[in-house]
């Protein structure tokens, strides 16, 4: 072929170009919108994130709020059975000296008696009757002269107590219903009663008591009436046979079958449940059982009550805001990821509305140089040279048209070798752009998803990350942190001027004692309580200015487990008691203290006299089962500010502080040796033992130079004279014997 270097072959050759291009375009189907594909794909990401974390956490909360709730009721009714088992104690206490008292015992003046009887009384108003019949039932003396002279033979603690220590279960008042004081209220009583013995050992009587039920309404107002009238809390005392003794008025008198009464039956430690009760309400219930300890046991069941739907209102309350916290959380994700999207491809559908414009003959549209993007930047600036040098080459074909067929030749190459390099510049700039967009993504998930709160500020203190886990942790969602005081929202007070001076520091020379250490701090939540965190802090030298990154870690459980252990390294395994290691340090501490008050403080050193012959006999198990019995008579008979301990073996020891004299201390071990004379009842055998105890008196204005271990020493060996003296005694040790 020929060329005669007429410019006017240009020309078909382009219109042929610009209608072929035309077909193909009409032919061809049109592909998805890059814009639309890339936001479509993280709008989804967004929500099956945001709906998965919101369906875990109602899960969690859902299960941890029923906990908690059962946990509660359950240590409600704990409290309940301890109370009443505590003042039954007292009771038996109660009529265990009065009947040991020698005006009693002698039983000659009738009005001296009633005086004893009402002074008694008087210091426990829950008495609305104390009276002591003869042994033929006629009754000799009783508070307000109430009963005397009428007979008491056929009552059943009057019968019952011609034995034996008795107590009456809950029963309405038979003689004295017309004679007491009336009250709102119909007369309930608990009965107990005990022989008299005289100086000889004879039954000279029997001494009756009946202890008002308004006593365990007492019980029930101070421990659990607070949280009754606040959060629908019913607390329910059940006899044996099911009878409501105590509870809400309609149901007093009644009996019930819930399976939280059966389950207390069988179960002496208590427990909780979830159950349906006869008025169709389904109800949290904790339940405990009395009647585990004492010579007088009286066997109620307590059930503690609370309607399931006040129960978990709180996690309700949760489960709403939650659901509404996330719903924003992700509606904000998605416009963010749309804008994102947008802004990130504007450039891109940019140039290709230049090239479609320059394929359509449109040679005056220029194509735009974009400078936002380094990527985009190379792309444009390629695509403008290569149009340029097409440009070119036009020209030099319509000078040159003897050589155009070569020249076309040539430029065709190089045109397919551009719009190839073109191409593979697309391609790179589209998946450089799909790996930023997925790393992005991944960071976000990996952070909103970490167990630990993540938290980010800048160099002024102020919060520009907050993930979810640090919303759970502290209590602020993020909308409301972001571009707040960090110091202000999380950092006590008292530990915000120690802050804002290590980050001075740091800013001013870069040292810093928190930076890339891990501590332990407390932290402040939304609802002012301080918690415990393990926190991480990290640093980001930026061109803006310094970012810092922390993780937060709760701790909470971590120091509680420290104290239980802490707690189990001072107590005794078999007792419960306090070991020797506790009482190395509660002995100084109570010495110290006796100095301040300048009062007295007693030591008891004791063991069981003859222990080794039990265990040789019946075992060493029955032997632990002594030692434990032996060590909750010492508890009982000394007071709740005193402390008995275990050190080794059968040797304990009792500190009693705020003494007046030798002599009150001589009374607590009187009353040890008696209740320790009482026979123990093990599981296969029953067995009489005494103690011997030696007694140091600490008198610190005579005795300062004396300390812990001398005042051991001289209890010590008091309690191996009582043993030489014929054990089964007191034995009071002198400052010159250690």
């Amino acid at each position: 072929m020929r060329f005669t270097g007429e410019p006017s072959c240009i020309q078909p050759y382009c219109c042929s170009s610009y209608q072929a291009y035309q077909l193909n375009k009409k032919k061809a189907p049109s592909p998805p919108n890059l814009s639309s594909l890339i936001t479509l794909g993280v709008v989804v990401t967004v929500l099956v994130t945001t709906v998965s974390v919101l369906i875990l956490v109602d899960q969690f909360t859902r299960g941890y709020a029923r906990s908690e709730v059962e946990t509660r009721l359950k240590q409600l009714a704990w409290q309940m059975q301890d109370a009443l088992e505590r003042g039954m104690a007292e009771r038996e206490i109660d009529i265990r000296l009065l009947v040991s008292r020698p005006s009693i015992r002698q039983a000659q003046d009738p009005a001296h008696i009633r005086a004893v009887l009402e002074e008694l009384q008087r210091n426990v108003p829950h008495y609305a009757w104390i009276g002591m019949a003869r042994p033929d039932g006629t009754v000799l003396a009783a508070t307000k002269g109430l009963l005397e002279g009428m007979s008491v033979a056929e009552r059943p603690w009057f019968q019952q107590g011609q034995q034996t220590e008795y107590a009456a279960d809950y029963h309405p008042a038979v003689l004295l219903e017309k004679k007491l004081p009336p009250q709102s209220d119909p007369w309930r009583f608990v009965d107990l009663s005990m022989p008299v013995l005289n100086m000889q050992g004879q039954m000279i009587g029997v001494m009756g008591m009946h202890l008002s039920w308004g006593w365990a309404r007492e019980i029930a107002s101070k421990l659990l009436n607070p949280t009754s009238s606040r959060y629908d809390v019913d607390v329910l005392i059940v006899r044996s046979d099911g009878t409501v003794i105590l509870g809400p008025k309609d149901m007093e008198e009644t009996k019930i079958d819930t399976a939280s009464f059966r389950a207390a039956q069988h179960s002496s430690a208590g427990g909780s449940l979830i159950e349906t009760w006869p008025d169709g309400r389904r109800y949290v219930t904790g339940y405990a059982r009395t009647g585990q300890g004492g010579e007088m046991k009286l066997k109620w069941t307590v059930i503690v009550r609370q309607p399931e739907t006040v129960a978990l209102e709180a996690f309700r309350d949760l489960e709403r805001r939650v659901i509404v916290v996330g719903a924003l959380a992700g509606a904000v994700l998605v416009l963010l990821a749309f804008m994102l999207t947008r802004r990130l491809v504007a450039p891109i559908n940019a140039l290709s509305a230049a090239l479609e414009q320059r394929a359509a003959g449109l040679q005056e549209v220029e194509i735009p140089l974009v400078t936002s993007v380094r990527e985009l930047q190379l792309l444009s600036s390629a695509l403008g040279t290569m149009v340029e040098r097409e440009e070119r080459y036009l020209r030099e074909m319509r000078s040159l048209n003897e050589s155009l067929e070569e020249r076309v030749v040539e430029r065709t190459s190089r045109l397919h070798e551009t719009a190839t390099a073109l191409q593979q510049a697309l391609d790179q700039q589209q998946t450089n752009q799909i790996q930023l967009e997925e790393s992005a993504a991944e960071l976000r998930a990996i952070l909103e998803n970490a167990q630990d709160a993540f938290i980010a500020a800048d160099e002024h203190g102020h919060i520009v990350e907050w993930n979810r886990q640090a919303e759970l942790l502290l209590g602020w969602p993020r909308d409301t942190v972001m571009g707040r005081s960090m110091a202000e929202l999380i950092i006590p007070s008292d530990m915000r001027a120690a802050h804002n001076h290590g980050m001075a520091q740091f800013l001013k020379d870069g040292t810093s004692v928190v930076i890339n250490n891990r501590i332990e701090l407390q932290a402040l939540h939304r609802d002012g309580h301080e918690l415990p965190v393990e926190i991480t802090v990290g640093h980001v030298k930026r061109q803006s200015g310094h970012l810092f990154i922390a993780f937060l870690h709760d701790i909470t459980e971590r120091l509680a487990f420290r104290d239980q252990m802490r707690e189990l390294a001072l107590t005794d395994v078999l007792t419960s008691l306090p070991n020797r290691r506790a009482f190395s340090d509660r002995l100084p501490e109570g010495m110290m203290r006796a100095r301040r008050a300048h009062q007295l403080l007693a030591l008891f050193f004791m063991d069981l006299d003859g222990f080794k012959g039990i265990n040789d006999r019946y075992g060493h198990e029955a032997g632990d089962e002594l030692l434990v019995e032996f060590a909750r008579r010492l508890q009982a008979s000394v007071r709740d500010v005193d402390t008995v301990a275990r050190l080794a073996g059968d040797e304990f020891v009792v500190i009693l502080e705020n003494l007046q004299s030798q002599q009150d201390a001589i009374m607590v071990a009187e009353k040890i040796l008696h209740a320790i004379r009482e026979p123990f009842e093990l599981t296969h055998s029953t067995v009489h033992i005494s103690s011997s105890i030696g007694v140091a008196v600490y008198q610190p204005d005579l005795d300062g130079e004396i300390g812990p271990e001398e005042l051991l020493s001289m209890a010590d060996k008091a309690m191996y004279a009582a043993k030489r003296l014929g054990k089964n005694r007191i034995e009071l040790g002198r400052v010159g014997d250690f």
